[in-house]
């Protein structure tokens, strides 16, 4: 991922609408660049405390841990998700092969 398409999907990322195919990237591009690092703390330190303010009033809130948590339930998912594909393609292959052992004792049953 690029800085142009970080910078395009952080404001699904702050209202928790990223589409799941994206958390894996974004979450290796905000920790690999600084810059958008920053730019993110930036606008979630804004939007959410913005929110917290006007919902929260008189609660104290720790807006800088908050995006720390998100983050690493992101991270979290995308290895959720990398493990659910491995896992339909370990699926797939034993399926294929038990399919083929049963197609050859079919053969041979029937010679």
């Amino acid at each position: 991922m690029n800085c142009n398409d970080f910078i395009k999907i952080m404001p699904k990322f702050i209202d928790e609408s990223m589409d799941e195919t994206d958390y894996d990237e974004f979450v290796t591009h905000v920790k690999e660049c600084p810059e958008c690092k920053d730019e993110l703390e930036i606008h979630y330190m804004i939007q959410v405390g913005l929110e917290r303010i006007e919902n929260d009033s008189g609660k104290s809130f720790d807006i800088p841990k908050e995006l720390e948590n998100q983050l690493i339930r992101y991270e979290e998912r995308a290895d959720i998700l990398f493990r659910r594909e491995v896992y339909k393609k370990v699926i797939f292959y034993i399926a294929n092969i038990c399919a083929g052992i049963l197609t050859a004792f079919n053969l041979l049953l029937i010679l």
